[in-house]
């Protein structure tokens, strides 16, 4: 018997895959059992603390472009706002102050427009110059910039183009400015009271807008390799998609960042901490149990179940559990692997025939 299974390490070293030829009688005396495999097409690695986050293109500033007093605060923090919705109100003396400017600017230029189309007709009836024409479109072009100019400004400074059409039509100034919700979502946070003076591009409000929400998560160095782009994350009653991988390790925690779109973050607590897991999809993968492994020159191989004895299959561990593997390789469904006294059948096979 020791003769067969030294034959059997030579072949095992030089060609990891060979049939081992032994009796039914031989197996009895080596106590020898098999077990199916069971095949495994997913399998979960964690768990890894995540936390929830957003795209800070979520995280919405409400400011304002010019000085200005606070008159009312129509939100409190933690309010659900639609896009549309008043949040604040402010006066700028500031703001009157450029409406002002841009009004005597239309003023002056209804009144510069109504000389230039009197001056065109005077040239055409030869009772005034044609340089007296061009001073005249001169001083309409001078004007017409500075309304644009004045219009620009105030629109930079928080006007709507809606507001800016009724100073154009009434040529009256409007004494407060409603700060509007940009999108729909929650008031994160307000800075501001009722009466305060606040500065130009000072934030007084913040909003996390509805949108995607992601999770981010610290996986080891040694399980990153087991993870891609398209893996599943579960916690609680959430999934999440794994969409991007980071490719710097952490030096402290020797860890990589990951990041995963949640699939339905309805009613999700930003920042809140879950013990996730990772499911990832594999193919060619089975389950076996410990003892059906043995180990020679750092490779791992399980003994199948043949009509002659046992073949020698070399087999990938992707997943170590406490009484299983799981390993990639040729193995299929029906297949049976010796899982008792492979220890034994090591064993004679690294003891030479003297």
């Amino acid at each position: 018997m020791k003769k067969l299974f030294t034959l059997l390490v030579v072949s095992l070293s030089l060609f990891g895959a060979q049939i081992i030829e032994i009796s039914k009688k031989q197996q009895a005396d080596l106590g020898v059992k098999t077990q199916e495999v069971t095949i495994v097409d997913s399998i979960t690695v964690g768990p890894y603390n995540g936390i929830v986050a957003l795209d800070k293109r979520d995280v919405i500033s409400i400011g304002s472009t010019v000085e200005a007093v606070v008159t009312n605060i129509y939100v409190r923090k933690l309010d659900h706002v639609k896009k549309g919705e008043k949040l604040l109100t402010l006066k700028s003396n500031e703001l009157l102050n450029l409406q002002e400017k841009y009004i005597k600017a239309l003023i002056e230029s209804k009144n510069i427009d109504k000389n230039y189309e009197r001056n065109q007709k005077l040239q055409n009836e030869g009772i005034i110059s044609h340089k007296k024409l061009l001073e005249s479109f001169q001083e309409k072009q001078s004007i017409d910039l500075r309304v644009k100019l004045s219009a620009n400004e105030l629109l930079a400074s928080g006007l709507s183009v809606e507001m800016l059409q009724r100073i154009q039509k009434n040529y009256q100034p409007i004494m407060q400015i409603n700060i509007l919700a940009p999108r729909d979502g929650i008031i994160n946070k307000i800075d501001v009271n009722i009466g305060e003076t606040v500065e130009s591009n000072r934030s007084m409000m913040s909003i996390f807008a509805d949108g995607k929400r992601f999770l981010e998560l610290s996986v080891p160095v040694k399980s990153i390799n087991n993870i891609s782009i398209g893996d599943k994350c579960l916690f609680s009653s959430y999934s999440a998609t794994i969409t991007a991988i980071g490719n710097v390790v952490n030096s402290e925690s020797q860890s990589v960042q990951v990041r995963a779109m949640i699939d339905s973050a309805k009613d999700i607590m930003i920042n809140r901490i879950y013990s996730v897991e990772i499911t990832k999809k594999i193919s060619g993968a089975v389950k076996i149990k410990k003892s059906g492994l043995v180990f020679e020159e750092n490779s791992s191989y399980v003994f199948k179940k043949v009509a002659s004895g046992f073949e020698v299959v070399s087999v990938t561990i992707i997943k170590e559990g406490p009484s299983c593997y799981i390993v990639n390789s040729d193995l299929k469904a029906g297949d049976a692997l010796a899982v008792s006294s492979t220890s034994a059948l090591l064993g004679a096979m690294e003891t030479p025939d003297e």
